[in-house]
C-alpha cells in the first residue's frame, strides 16, 4: 500500500475514533451514517481498497462503543457507498425514513 492511501485509511480510524469520541454507550446516528458514506467514497476516489477500509471498522474501538447490529450496518454501508450500490444521497434518505434500523432522527425545531 502505498504511503499516501496508508496515510489517508489511517485518517478515517481517527475519523472513525472522532465520530464517536464519547462514552461506551454512544449509539450510532444517522449524521454519522452518512458521514461514514462520504468518507468511504473519498477514499476509494483516492485509491483505497474495500477491504483496507473494512479493515479499520473492523481495528477501530468501534468494537467497544457500537453494538453488533449498529457495526453491521456500518459495515454494509461502507460497502455499498463503496460499490456505488447506493449514493451517500439515498443513505441519507433511508436513514432519515427510518429504514436502516436506527431509530428516526429528531425533527429539528
Amino acid at each position: 500500500m502505498s504511503g499516501k492511501i496508508s496515510g489517508l485509511i489511517g485518517a478515517f480510524a481517527a475519523f472513525l475514533s472522532l465520530l464517536w469520541g464519547g462514552p461506551a454507550y454512544a449509539t450510532l446516528e444517522c449524521d454519522q451514517v452518512v458521514a461514514v458514506a462520504q468518507t468511504t467514497v473519498k477514499l476509494r476516489d483516492q485509491g483505497s481498497s474495500l477491504s483496507a477500509v473494512m479493515k479499520e471498522i473492523e481495528r477501530s474501538d468501534l468494537q467497544q462503543k457500537l453494538d453488533a447490529q449498529e457495526l453491521n450496518l456500518l459495515r454494509q454501508v461502507v460497502r455499498v457507498s463503496f460499490t456505488s450500490e447506493a449514493s451517500v444521497h439515498e443513505i441519507f434518505e433511508a436513514c432519515k425514513a427510518g429504514e436502516l434500523g436506527l431509530p428516526k432522527p429528531k425533527p429539528k425545531p
